[in-house]
């Protein structure tokens, strides 16, 4: 147990754990906090979209620097940065200081490039999407546990899942210090030091064959954020569903991206090989989306997400290996942070569009939204 709690992919997978899990505590509780403290629910949107811009701005910058600096000291800058949100969350009163620890959890978020960049270091070609699905599967625990968390914890004060969460990033922080090494060796820092221009950064990205991954990230996260948006609105009227039973089914399907995140992404590629199955699972989650477009009951809606889920869980950890394997050694940290900056975009205006739809065209229409979206991926899938 203690080798595996000291390995390097489980200590990147409990850091990108931490950031999720606090992204996740907030959906159930910064609504009711940000009214309690004077605010209003438009107020409360803004709060938790705070964070997703501030990520779209940090990764990038944050995983250039990780390649300047190398990673372990920006992992664990972040996780400071991490605690230090949740502590005013739980200590202030004041809406301006709530808006603060937003957006400073949303820039410590950006430690998500960092840990794939981590990843792809350690990591040879062949077993890239493997250890990216490692990090998915963070990402989806974190979606699962952080609502719970912060539903539970709630029981006892607004402040206490926030300190809970501080404490949890705290052995982080000295498991991350103590025993993750350095990835990026000497020879590599001592370049970036002597080519290291964080203004030609951008340009020089959008000059690269790198858009077209970065626009399928948006639209995966587009889509995915969308149909998590309205997922409790459509149970609730269309199907008649109960808040409990509507978290068990977002929790069973959590559960099945995480389990073929963690496991199954890398015997899968060995029998289909990325370019096919990314394909494959885009078509997938297309046909998911097409079951909760025409939904009329629960066994279909069921059977839709649990098809979603299927498809999509492999989309996301495919895309980061392919613009992993695309970049330079020098390049890991930055590439994938603007790629992350794009699926953060996604998460801006996906649920805005959703949320739209749904009130002007109908319960249906956001599904119908995400089937064209992952068609469309599908299609810019055939040019990778």
């Amino acid at each position: 147990m203690l080798k595996i709690i000291k390995s390097a992919k489980f200590l990147i997978f409990l850091i990108v754990f931490v950031n999720f899990l606090g992204y996740g505590i907030v959906f159930p509780l910064l609504p009711l906090m940000t009214i309690k403290y004077g605010g209003t629910p438009l107020l409360s949107g803004v709060m938790i979209g705070a964070f997703s811009l501030a990520q779209v701005f940090a990764m990038p910058i944050m995983g250039r620097l990780s390649d300047r600096w190398g990673r372990k000291p920006l992992l664990l800058i972040s996780l400071v940065g991490t605690i230090v949100s949740f502590l005013i969350m739980a200590l202030t009163h004041s809406l301006w200081w709530l808006l603060i620890a937003r957006i400073l959890d949303g820039a410590s978020g950006g430690n998500l490039s960092i840990a794939q960049a981590y990843i792809a270091d350690v990591s040879s070609k062949k077993d890239r999407a493997g250890g990216m699905g490692i990090i998915a599967a963070g990402i989806s625990l974190g979606f699962i546990f952080g609502p719970l968390w912060g539903g539970f914890f709630s029981k006892i004060s607004f402040a206490f899942p926030f300190f809970a969460a501080a404490a949890i990033t705290f052995i982080s922080v000295l498991l991350t210090h103590f025993f993750l090494p350095e990835s990026v060796n000497q020879n590599e820092i001592k370049y970036e030091k002597k080519h290291f221009h964080i203004t030609q950064f951008l340009p020089n990205i959008l000059r690269s064959g790198f858009m077209l991954l970065f626009m399928i990230n948006l639209l995966i996260f587009w889509a995915q954020s969308g149909l998590f948006t309205i997922m409790t609105l459509f149970a609730k009227d269309v199907l008649s569903l109960t808040i409990p039973q509507v978290a068990v089914l977002f929790a069973l399907s959590g559960i099945v991206s995480a389990l073929i995140q963690a496991f199954a992404v890398t015997s899968t590629v060995k029998v289909f090989g990325e370019k096919r199955l990314f394909k494959l699972s885009a078509a997938t989650a297309a046909l998911g989306m097409l079951i909760l477009a025409i939904t009329r009951n629960t066994l279909f809606f069921v059977i839709g997400t649990t098809i979603f889920a299927l498809g999509n869980s492999y989309l996301l950890p495919l895309t980061q290996a392919f613009v992993s394997e695309k970049s330079s050694e020098h390049e890991q940290g930055g590439n994938m942070g603007l790629l992350q900056s794009f699926g953060s975009t996604g998460r801006i205006f996906g649920p805005i569009l959703a949320g739209y739809t749904y009130q002007t065209l109908g319960p249906w229409s956001p599904a119908a939204m995400g089937t064209i979206i992952f068609l469309s991926v599908l299609f810019l899938g055939l040019k990778i």
